[in-house]
């Protein structure tokens, strides 16, 4: 299944395999009295080139789930072997077209195939950071070779006549470093390499040495309004985002941004909370406080 236009999705990403995610989100929804509609899952290329799993990611579709698949061409740092991303040549989009992985590619276009259904597929996100070895800033890469190394990675998936993924095209809603050739829609591959737009954007709080408390409105409104302006036709998601509890009310955040997603973010079809314990703790449930205002005031289903 896709959302209907009239539809809005709430989805999770849990720290759960393809196996135990199904069960977890079935434990969200009845503890929170709401629908979640999509399961969020990272893979990494990695070291041994992850295959792609194709009974887990069946298991998400029979128990109801739409999976969004994050293609990532990294080695994870706390990997054997793992580097920091900027010091990964290896995964720099150059070497992606080259044909160094062109088998691993070939074999996830024809094994995903096999799903035969709609799975959001989302390659290389957050290209307009500094943090991945994909991004435009580090490892001899560009804005324009990104562009290139998407359009290289679809023509395996066209070739395999893959139409059921759902291509999302996923910037950071800030470009670091903040450049002019930097800039995020210097990324975009083009209107008929892209299935649906989204955005990742957190409130890092007072948590790091760099970050101040920001609402809903602050962190997404201007990329938000930059790609509906520039795309309308296109759907629209956030991908990911969190909230820290270090530096104001989780409760009274996300209360504003319920609403506010209803009054001015109203092209947004979806919104996938990353709910994990990581840098900080953005889980919903992070206190009773956050909680409950999530309960009470989320509508965004």
């Amino acid at each position: 299944m896709e959302p209907e236009v009239s539809e809005k999705w709430l989805g999770l990403y849990l720290p759960e395999s393809f196996s135990n995610a199904p069960q977890s989100a079935l434990q969200y929804r009845q503890s929170w009295g709401k629908a979640i509609s999509i399961l969020s899952f990272y893979i990494a290329w990695g070291s041994d080139h992850y295959q792609p799993d194709l009974a887990g990611i069946s298991n998400i579709l029979k128990s109801g789930y739409v999976p969004m698949i994050t293609w990532e061409p990294w080695r994870r740092p706390e990997e054997p072997n793992g580097k920091r991303p900027e010091e990964q040549s290896d995964f720099s989009l150059q070497s992606i077209l080259s044909g160094k992985y062109d088998d691993y590619i070939r074999q996830w276009a024809q094994v995903i195939k096999k799903l035969n259904h709609p799975v959001f597929f989302r390659p290389m996100h957050e290209m307009n950071g500094n943090w991945y070895p994909w991004c435009g800033k580090v490892n001899g890469n560009s804005p324009e070779k990104y562009v290139a190394a998407w359009r290289y990675l679809r023509s395996f998936f066209r070739q395999a006549n893959n139409d059921k993924l759902i291509w999302v095209w996923s910037p950071y809603v800030h470009s670091v470093p903040d450049e002019s050739d930097n800039e995020i829609l210097h990324y975009f591959p083009g209107i008929n390499e892209v299935d649906w737009l989204a955005l990742d954007g957190y409130n890092w709080g007072t948590s790091r040495e760099w970050s101040s408390w920001q609402s809903f409105q602050d962190i997404f409104a201007k990329a938000y309004d930059r790609l509906t302006e520039s795309f309308p036709e296109k759907p629209i998601m956030i991908a990911e985002v969190g909230c820290t509890e270090e530096g104001g009310d989780k409760g009274n955040w996300i209360a504003e941004a319920a609403d506010i997603l209803q009054k001015q973010f109203v092209c947004i079809r979806a919104v996938v909370w990353f709910n994990v314990h990581k840098e900080c703790d953005w889980r919903i449930e992070s206190s009773e406080n956050s909680l409950l205002s999530f309960q009470k005031n989320w509508n965004f289903t």
